[in-house]
Protein backbone atom coordinates (compact mmCIF):
# COMPACT_ATOMS: atom_id res chain seq x y z
CA UNK A 1 0.00 0.00 0.00
CA UNK A 2 1.18 3.50 -0.59
CA UNK A 3 2.24 5.82 2.20
CA UNK A 4 0.65 9.21 0.49
CA UNK A 5 -2.46 10.79 1.38
CA UNK A 6 -3.72 13.41 -0.55
CA UNK A 7 -3.24 16.96 1.00
CA UNK A 8 -5.37 20.17 0.74
CA UNK A 9 -5.76 23.41 3.13
CA UNK A 10 -7.57 21.31 6.33
CA UNK A 11 -4.58 19.11 6.10
CA UNK A 12 -2.96 19.22 9.49
CA UNK A 13 0.08 17.30 11.21
CA UNK A 14 2.67 18.76 9.31
CA UNK A 15 5.51 20.35 11.51
CA UNK A 16 3.75 21.88 14.66
CA UNK A 17 5.29 25.20 14.72
CA UNK A 18 8.60 23.97 15.31
CA UNK A 19 9.70 23.02 11.54
CA UNK A 20 11.54 24.12 8.59
CA UNK A 21 9.71 23.92 5.24
CA UNK A 22 11.67 23.98 1.86
CA UNK A 23 10.16 24.74 -1.35
CA UNK A 24 11.96 25.30 -4.73
CA UNK A 25 10.81 28.52 -7.04
CA UNK A 26 9.84 27.57 -10.72
CA UNK A 27 8.24 28.70 -13.86
CA UNK A 28 5.63 26.23 -13.50
CA UNK A 29 2.64 26.45 -12.45
CA UNK A 30 1.77 23.49 -9.78
CA UNK A 31 4.71 26.06 -8.07
CA UNK A 32 3.08 27.85 -5.77
CA UNK A 33 -0.02 25.15 -5.12
CA UNK A 34 1.46 22.97 -2.03
CA UNK A 35 2.34 26.48 0.45
CA UNK A 36 -1.16 27.97 -0.76
CA UNK A 37 -2.43 24.52 0.76
CA UNK A 38 0.04 25.13 4.16
CA UNK A 39 -2.31 24.99 7.34
CA UNK A 40 -1.46 28.90 9.14
CA UNK A 41 0.49 28.59 12.25
CA UNK A 42 2.29 25.39 11.22
CA UNK A 43 5.72 26.81 10.58
CA UNK A 44 8.19 29.54 11.57
CA UNK A 45 10.56 29.02 9.04
CA UNK A 46 10.55 28.76 5.16
CA UNK A 47 13.78 28.34 2.65
CA UNK A 48 12.73 29.55 -0.93
CA UNK A 49 15.46 27.65 -3.37
CA UNK A 50 15.35 29.96 -6.27
CA UNK A 51 17.01 28.52 -9.09
CA UNK A 52 18.67 30.37 -11.47
CA UNK A 53 16.31 29.80 -14.85
CA UNK A 54 13.20 30.67 -12.96
CA UNK A 55 14.96 34.01 -11.95
CA UNK A 56 15.58 34.30 -15.41
CA UNK A 57 11.85 34.20 -16.16
CA UNK A 58 8.98 36.57 -15.56
CA UNK A 59 6.58 33.80 -14.94
CA UNK A 60 8.96 31.76 -12.48
CA UNK A 61 10.06 35.41 -10.77
CA UNK A 62 5.66 36.01 -10.22
CA UNK A 63 5.78 32.62 -9.07
CA UNK A 64 8.24 32.98 -6.26
CA UNK A 65 6.50 36.62 -5.21
CA UNK A 66 2.86 34.52 -5.54
CA UNK A 67 5.17 32.01 -2.85
CA UNK A 68 6.28 34.35 -0.57
CA UNK A 69 2.63 36.60 -0.38
CA UNK A 70 1.27 32.86 0.91
CA UNK A 71 3.72 32.48 3.14
CA UNK A 72 3.00 35.85 5.22
CA UNK A 73 -0.64 34.61 4.98
CA UNK A 74 0.25 31.43 6.37
CA UNK A 75 2.50 33.58 9.15
CA UNK A 76 5.67 31.88 8.36
CA UNK A 77 7.60 35.39 9.44
CA UNK A 78 11.09 33.79 8.76
CA UNK A 79 11.45 33.55 5.19
CA UNK A 80 14.87 33.07 3.41
CA UNK A 81 15.37 33.09 -0.20
CA UNK A 82 18.62 30.62 -1.33
CA UNK A 83 19.97 31.44 -5.16
CA UNK A 84 21.15 27.80 -6.88
CA UNK A 85 21.74 26.22 -10.45
CA UNK A 86 20.00 23.40 -11.55
CA UNK A 87 23.10 22.38 -13.47
CA UNK A 88 25.44 22.24 -10.28
CA UNK A 89 24.71 18.76 -8.73
CA UNK A 90 25.75 19.78 -5.08
CA UNK A 91 24.09 24.11 -5.58
CA UNK A 92 21.35 23.07 -3.10
CA UNK A 93 23.49 21.15 -0.10
CA UNK A 94 26.38 24.10 -0.32
CA UNK A 95 23.50 26.95 0.10
CA UNK A 96 21.51 25.28 3.10
CA UNK A 97 25.53 24.36 4.47
CA UNK A 98 26.06 27.66 3.85
CA UNK A 99 23.06 28.81 5.63
CA UNK A 100 23.01 26.59 8.85
CA UNK A 101 26.80 27.83 9.17
CA UNK A 102 25.77 31.39 9.02
CA UNK A 103 23.09 30.44 11.93
CA UNK A 104 20.26 31.29 10.32
CA UNK A 105 18.91 27.86 10.97
CA UNK A 106 20.06 26.00 13.92
CA UNK A 107 21.68 22.25 13.90
CA UNK A 108 19.96 19.49 14.26
CA UNK A 109 16.61 20.75 12.12
CA UNK A 110 14.28 17.89 13.62
CA UNK A 111 11.24 18.13 11.67
CA UNK A 112 11.42 19.57 7.48
CA UNK A 113 8.47 19.71 5.12
CA UNK A 114 9.53 19.55 1.53
CA UNK A 115 7.34 20.43 -1.46
CA UNK A 116 9.40 18.59 -3.82
CA UNK A 117 7.36 19.42 -6.66
CA UNK A 118 9.73 21.33 -8.17
CA UNK A 119 13.41 20.30 -7.45
CA UNK A 120 15.49 18.73 -9.97
CA UNK A 121 15.30 14.45 -8.86
CA UNK A 122 19.22 14.91 -8.51
CA UNK A 123 18.96 18.10 -5.97
CA UNK A 124 15.98 16.25 -4.02
CA UNK A 125 17.64 13.21 -3.42
CA UNK A 126 21.10 14.90 -2.22
CA UNK A 127 19.54 17.38 0.03
CA UNK A 128 17.07 14.41 1.80
CA UNK A 129 20.23 11.91 2.24
CA UNK A 130 22.13 16.03 3.68
CA UNK A 131 19.51 16.62 5.81
CA UNK A 132 19.24 12.62 7.64
CA UNK A 133 23.03 12.20 7.48
CA UNK A 134 24.22 15.48 8.37
CA UNK A 135 21.63 17.80 9.76
CA UNK A 136 20.18 15.14 12.18
CA UNK A 137 16.45 15.50 10.90
CA UNK A 138 14.27 13.01 12.44
CA UNK A 139 11.47 13.74 11.10
CA UNK A 140 10.76 14.55 6.82
CA UNK A 141 7.70 14.43 5.25
CA UNK A 142 7.17 15.59 1.45
CA UNK A 143 4.33 17.19 -0.78
CA UNK A 144 4.45 16.65 -4.15
CA UNK A 145 1.83 18.17 -6.66
CA UNK A 146 0.88 16.42 -9.70
CA UNK A 147 0.95 17.91 -13.41
CA UNK A 148 -2.56 17.64 -15.40
CA UNK A 149 0.01 17.45 -18.43
CA UNK A 150 3.46 17.74 -19.44
CA UNK A 151 5.02 19.93 -22.57
CA UNK A 152 5.62 16.53 -24.56
CA UNK A 153 1.34 16.63 -24.89
CA UNK A 154 1.75 19.64 -27.27
CA UNK A 155 4.59 18.46 -29.12
CA UNK A 156 7.78 20.37 -26.99
CA UNK A 157 10.18 18.27 -24.92
CA UNK A 158 10.95 19.12 -21.15
CA UNK A 159 14.56 19.69 -21.55
CA UNK A 160 16.86 20.64 -24.65
CA UNK A 161 20.78 18.55 -25.35
CA UNK A 162 22.48 17.57 -22.74
CA UNK A 163 25.04 20.03 -20.60
CA UNK A 164 26.83 16.64 -18.68
CA UNK A 165 26.48 13.47 -17.08
CA UNK A 166 27.08 13.31 -13.30
CA UNK A 167 27.81 10.23 -11.64
CA UNK A 168 27.84 10.48 -7.63
CA UNK A 169 28.30 7.56 -4.65
CA UNK A 170 25.29 7.20 -2.78
CA UNK A 171 25.83 4.29 -0.71
CA UNK A 172 29.27 3.24 -0.23
CA UNK A 173 30.49 -0.62 -0.35
CA UNK A 174 34.12 -1.08 0.30
CA UNK A 175 35.10 -4.37 -1.75
CA UNK A 176 36.20 -4.50 -5.86
CA UNK A 177 33.08 -4.09 -8.25
CA UNK A 178 32.47 -7.51 -9.96
CA UNK A 179 29.86 -6.06 -12.18
CA UNK A 180 27.71 -2.78 -13.19
CA UNK A 181 24.47 -3.09 -13.24
CA UNK A 182 22.15 0.29 -14.22
CA UNK A 183 18.17 0.29 -12.63
CA UNK A 184 16.83 3.20 -14.61
CA UNK A 185 12.82 4.79 -14.22
CA UNK A 186 11.98 5.96 -17.82
CA UNK A 187 10.59 9.35 -18.13
CA UNK A 188 9.66 11.24 -21.51
CA UNK A 189 13.45 12.07 -22.08
CA UNK A 190 14.99 9.30 -24.21
CA UNK A 191 18.53 11.30 -24.83
CA UNK A 192 18.93 11.54 -21.06
CA UNK A 193 19.33 7.73 -20.56
CA UNK A 194 20.67 6.90 -24.21
CA UNK A 195 23.81 9.16 -23.07
CA UNK A 196 24.05 7.54 -19.53
CA UNK A 197 23.86 4.19 -21.35
CA UNK A 198 26.45 4.76 -23.92
CA UNK A 199 28.90 6.10 -21.31
CA UNK A 200 28.46 3.55 -18.92
CA UNK A 201 28.29 0.60 -20.89
CA UNK A 202 26.69 -1.19 -18.05
CA UNK A 203 26.94 -5.31 -17.69
CA UNK A 204 23.05 -5.11 -17.35
CA UNK A 205 20.81 -2.23 -17.57
CA UNK A 206 17.11 -2.68 -16.20
CA UNK A 207 14.57 0.43 -17.73
CA UNK A 208 11.14 0.48 -15.26
CA UNK A 209 8.23 1.83 -17.19
CA UNK A 210 5.90 3.75 -14.73
CA UNK A 211 3.03 1.20 -15.00
CA UNK A 212 0.30 2.45 -13.88
CA UNK A 213 0.82 6.16 -14.59
CA UNK A 214 -0.77 9.37 -13.78
CA UNK A 215 -2.19 9.20 -17.32
CA UNK A 216 -2.53 7.05 -20.07
CA UNK A 217 -1.18 9.63 -22.51
CA UNK A 218 1.83 10.22 -20.01
CA UNK A 219 2.53 6.28 -20.24
CA UNK A 220 2.06 5.91 -23.95
CA UNK A 221 4.32 8.60 -24.53
CA UNK A 222 6.94 7.08 -22.39
CA UNK A 223 6.64 4.19 -24.10
CA UNK A 224 6.95 5.73 -27.33
CA UNK A 225 10.08 7.78 -26.79
CA UNK A 226 12.11 4.71 -25.19
CA UNK A 227 11.18 2.18 -27.63
CA UNK A 228 14.32 1.48 -28.26
CA UNK A 229 15.31 0.19 -25.04
CA UNK A 230 12.11 -1.52 -24.47
CA UNK A 231 12.19 -3.58 -27.61
CA UNK A 232 15.79 -4.41 -26.81
CA UNK A 233 14.77 -6.07 -24.14
CA UNK A 234 13.34 -8.89 -26.08
CA UNK A 235 16.18 -10.72 -27.98
CA UNK A 236 19.34 -9.05 -25.64
CA UNK A 237 19.65 -10.82 -21.80
CA UNK A 238 21.67 -7.42 -21.11
CA UNK A 239 18.43 -5.43 -20.82
CA UNK A 240 15.37 -6.24 -18.56
CA UNK A 241 11.97 -4.28 -18.62
CA UNK A 242 10.25 -4.22 -14.73
CA UNK A 243 7.14 -2.03 -14.10
CA UNK A 244 6.11 0.55 -11.16
CA UNK A 245 3.48 2.68 -10.61
CA UNK A 246 4.62 6.44 -10.93
CA UNK A 247 2.54 7.62 -7.84
CA UNK A 248 3.57 4.49 -5.19
CA UNK A 249 6.29 5.46 -3.27
CA UNK A 250 6.99 2.43 -1.25
CA UNK A 251 5.88 -0.06 -4.23
CA UNK A 252 9.33 1.90 -6.33
CA UNK A 253 11.08 1.13 -3.50
CA UNK A 254 10.01 -2.43 -3.62
CA UNK A 255 10.23 -2.80 -6.98
CA UNK A 256 13.89 -1.79 -6.95
CA UNK A 257 14.69 -3.97 -4.29
CA UNK A 258 13.91 -6.90 -6.43
CA UNK A 259 15.58 -5.79 -9.51
CA UNK A 260 18.58 -5.34 -7.25
CA UNK A 261 18.42 -8.69 -5.90
CA UNK A 262 18.57 -10.01 -9.32
CA UNK A 263 21.63 -8.03 -10.36
CA UNK A 264 23.43 -8.79 -7.48
CA UNK A 265 22.82 -12.83 -7.94
CA UNK A 266 24.13 -12.19 -11.88
CA UNK A 267 27.08 -10.62 -10.38
CA UNK A 268 26.82 -7.05 -10.25
CA UNK A 269 27.74 -5.43 -7.12
CA UNK A 270 28.08 -2.14 -8.71
CA UNK A 271 24.48 -0.44 -9.36
CA UNK A 272 23.99 2.69 -10.62
CA UNK A 273 20.71 4.03 -9.91
CA UNK A 274 19.00 6.81 -12.77
CA UNK A 275 15.97 8.68 -11.27
CA UNK A 276 14.16 9.56 -15.12
CA UNK A 277 11.18 9.07 -14.13
CA UNK A 278 8.49 10.80 -11.36
CA UNK A 279 9.35 12.29 -7.92
CA UNK A 280 7.66 9.85 -6.60
CA UNK A 281 9.16 7.09 -7.78
CA UNK A 282 12.71 9.37 -6.96
CA UNK A 283 11.47 8.74 -3.16
CA UNK A 284 11.10 5.35 -3.71
CA UNK A 285 15.12 5.55 -4.07
CA UNK A 286 15.70 7.68 -1.15
CA UNK A 287 14.30 4.22 1.01
CA UNK A 288 16.03 2.14 -0.92
CA UNK A 289 19.54 3.94 0.78
CA UNK A 290 17.95 3.04 4.24
CA UNK A 291 17.57 -0.60 3.04
CA UNK A 292 20.39 -3.34 4.26
CA UNK A 293 21.80 -4.42 0.78
CA UNK A 294 25.10 -5.23 0.56
CA UNK A 295 25.69 -3.45 -2.71
CA UNK A 296 26.94 -0.45 -3.87
CA UNK A 297 24.53 2.30 -5.02
CA UNK A 298 25.44 5.39 -7.19
CA UNK A 299 23.18 8.01 -8.79
CA UNK A 300 23.10 8.47 -12.47
CA UNK A 301 22.00 11.80 -14.19
CA UNK A 302 22.38 13.59 -17.27
CA UNK A 303 22.19 17.51 -16.51
CA UNK A 304 20.04 19.01 -19.52
CA UNK A 305 21.41 22.08 -21.55
CA UNK A 306 17.96 24.27 -20.70
CA UNK A 307 14.88 22.82 -19.72
CA UNK A 308 11.30 23.89 -21.57
CA UNK A 309 9.98 27.22 -19.46
CA UNK A 310 7.04 28.11 -21.37
CA UNK A 311 5.25 25.32 -20.93
CA UNK A 312 7.30 22.58 -19.04
CA UNK A 313 3.78 21.46 -17.08
CA UNK A 314 0.31 22.05 -17.16
CA UNK A 315 -1.95 22.74 -14.52
CA UNK A 316 -2.42 21.19 -11.39
CA UNK A 317 -3.77 17.33 -10.08
CA UNK A 318 -3.85 16.36 -6.57
CA UNK A 319 -1.37 17.29 -4.34
CA UNK A 320 0.17 14.58 -1.84
CA UNK A 321 1.95 14.05 1.35
CA UNK A 322 4.43 11.26 1.89
CA UNK A 323 5.92 10.69 5.77
CA UNK A 324 9.33 9.29 4.83
CA UNK A 325 9.29 8.32 8.32
CA UNK A 326 6.64 5.74 8.09
CA UNK A 327 7.96 3.91 4.95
Amino acid sequence: MSNLVKFNDSSEGLASGDGVYMVAGSFEPRSVRATSLLPPGEFRTAVIFNYEDAQLSAIGRHHVTVMRSDMRKKRIDNVIMLGCRFDDPFAITHALRTLIGGGAVNLPVTSVTIDATCFTKLHLLLLLQYLEDECGTQCIKVLYTEPLSYATAFGRQLSYGIQRTVYLPYKPLLHRSMGVGLVAFLGHERLRLEIIVQELEPDISVAILGTPSYSDNMRDYSRYVNQTLIHRSSYDRQYRVAEAPTNDVLKSRDVLLGEISKLCADGCDSIYLAALGTKLQALGIHLLRRSDLNVRLLLAYSIPKRYERNLYSHGFGSTYLCDLNSS
